[in-house]
């Protein structure tokens, strides 16, 4: 949760715009104030990460007040709401990060909590690069980065065994397992004399950037005991987690998802043994998009749509599925996008394979714009 302070010299715009804020479930108000004075007051004993305040104030103004926080707290966003269109640059002067005008509706309102949010996760992610030296990429190109340098390893197959044990943290793994998946057609004694090779550069990197000791060895079983690091694929995991737990999860956090995502696990490495979990974190995709159409259908047509697209983008000649999609959007109202996403797959289907949709899919095309 991104804890927030308020303040506005009217209680009425006060409490109207804390109501609106209680449909963002990443930000929590912690407080609110009708006085500078008893804001300020107040400020050393309070822990929030952004605050909400009109320009026009009583004691001070909203600027002087920004600038007191961002001498104070560099780390707190500071968002303006005023009716005055006149203190923009001055507020973004003083270190605003956005600037909001009355009345504000809630699709304004949502991207300034996503920039917040994205602000919100940028430090997070500087406060852990203090305390770690390592971070790891799993989804496009496996690659490891110590103090924002690539890490180079001994050899590819160095490479892949770490990238296997970071998809599997603290969890025992058989020496003759990783002998089988690594090297299925070596014979064993070879494979095994690899592993154990591969082993010792491993363990030569991971001691050379600090971490020391993090594999271990038991009665035939590997564990590679989780160091503090960085690691996009433990985000998506976490993340993707609180997901699933919800009827209707929020669209920040789909969207935080869909961002770690990228174009997949591993999508750029030929590891035999991940097939399954990209094929798993796939479907999770395909998860959050879809959920993610569900959540914007009926209020944000040009997201939904965007949701839409990314989905057809990994099975584009479907029909089945564009029929569903196209089925979605004609309920919900949306007949001039629906047209326009059948006339994009016709287009499509031609240029690439020189074909015309099915007659089944000609006719329920019939069928769904007939108001034409």
């Amino acid at each position: 949760m991104i804890r927030a302070v308020l303040i506005d010299n009217e209680p009425l715009a006060l409490h109207y715009f804390q109501n609106k804020l209680q449909n963002f479930l990443q930000i929590e108000v912690i407080q609110t104030f009708t006085s500078v004075k008893l804001f300020l007051n107040n400020l050393p004993s309070l822990d929030f990460e952004v605050i909400f305040l009109d320009v026009k104030l009583d004691e001070l103004s909203g600027l002087e007040v920004a600038d007191i926080i961002k001498t104070n707290r560099p780390h707190v966003s500071v968002i303006f709401i005023t009716s005055y269109r006149d203190f923009a640059i001055q507020a973004y002067e003083v270190g605003g990060l956005d600037y909001l005008l009355k009345p504000i509706s809630h699709a304004r309102l949502e991207k300034t909590v996503m920039r917040i949010e994205h602000e919100f996760s940028m430090q997070k992610l500087t406060q852990q690069a203090s305390s770690t030296l390592l971070k790891v990429q799993c989804f496009d190109q496996f690659s490891v980065y110590s103090n924002n340098s690539l890490v180079s390893f001994k050899t590819e197959k160095t490479k892949e065994l770490f990238s296997y044990f970071i998809l599997h943290p603290n969890m025992p793994i058989h020496r003759d397992y990783l002998i089988e998946i690594l090297w299925p057609d070596l014979d064993y004694v070879r494979a095994k004399s690899n592993l154990h090779t591969a082993l010792s550069y491993l363990r030569k990197t991971l001691n050379n950037i600090g971490y020391s000791n993090c594999i271990i060895f038991t009665n035939k079983y590997y564990i590679f005991e989780k160091p503090n690091i960085m690691c996009d694929l433990y985000e998506f995991q976490k993340y993707y987690n609180d997901f699933t737990k919800l009827e209707f999860p929020p669209i920040f956090l789909i969207n935080q998802c869909l961002t770690i995502y990228k174009n997949g696990l591993l999508v750029f490495d030929d590891y035999g043994w991940a097939t399954t979990y990209k094929d798993k974190h796939y479907k999770s995709y395909i998860d959050l998009l879809e959920k993610g159409i569900q959540a914007t259908i009926l209020t944000e047509t040009d997201t939904a749509i965007d949701y839409l697209n990314s989905l057809l983008e990994y099975d584009p000649y479907n029909e089945q599925k564009l029929e569903y999609y196209l089925q979605v959007l004609m309920n919900a109202g949306h007949h001039q996008q629906a047209h326009k996403l059948f006339l994009a797959y016709e287009q499509k289907l031609k240029e690439d394979l020189a074909l015309t949709p099915s007659p089944t899919l000609m006719e329920i095309s019939n069928k769904l714009f007939q108001y034409k």
